[in-house]
């Protein structure tokens, strides 16, 4: 925010506009010079009770009044500053995607040292992880309530709870009339999950 002058900006204000929670704001059309434009940007504070990671609060603020974390928005979306910041905290969700790929999926592997292989990987990967996704679209997806922050349409799960709803079920190993069997012991909502999982696929089919 240095660059464009916002901090300043921000040094100067006497006036916030409230908003829920402790938090404030205010508006301002920003001329950047190096892009020869003008943006809406909408500045955000946040009263925090720690000391933040940002390094020019504390020359804005007594630190007895407490810290203030800021953001700042600019978008070109015609959204008061209330929703506006309920969309910016939506956008948030996809860190959780992100988090799935690399924590369950082994996007964060580098597996060799060739680049058209680790291509291939993070391509099937990503491949992986989009038919997981549209495989519970078409069968367990529930839609999601529309909100302001206008995250996900469904409720969708990771990899890592459908493989122990689906996958990893207690069985035991016996051998009633000489030769080996498995038997699992599957409780009845899994079991009810698994044939309303099977009737999706014969429609989507």
């Amino acid at each position: 925010m240095k660059w464009l002058g916002l901090v300043p900006m921000i040094r100067e204000r006497q006036r916030w506009h409230r908003l829920r929670g402790g938090m404030g704001y205010f508006e301002v059309s920003l001329h950047v010079a190096a892009w020869d434009k003008t943006l809406r940007v909408v500045v955000y504070r946040k009263l925090v009770h720690h000391q933040t990671k940002k390094n020019f609060q504390l020359d804005l603020f007594d630190p007895d009044n407490g810290y203030y974390e800021y953001s700042a928005v600019t978008t070109n979306l015609e959204l008061q500053a209330p929703a506006l910041w309920d969309f910016m905290a939506g956008r948030g969700a996809q860190e959780k995607t992100f988090a799935e790929l690399k924590g369950q999926w082994a996007l964060d592997a580098v597996p060799t040292r060739h680049y058209s292989a680790n291509s291939a990987w993070q391509q099937i990967c990503v491949l992986g992880h989009n038919l997981l996704r549209n495989f519970q679209l078409k069968t367990v997806a529930i839609p999601h309530p529309r909100s302001r922050k206008r995250t996900f349409g469904f409720l969708l799960q990771s990899l890592k709870t459908l493989r122990f709803k689906l996958i990893h079920q207690p069985a035991r190993l016996l051998k009633p009339q000489g030769y080996s069997v498995l038997r699992f012991s599957v409780a009845q909502p899994v079991q009810e999950l698994i044939q309303r999982i099977d009737q999706k696929l014969k429609i989507a089919a």
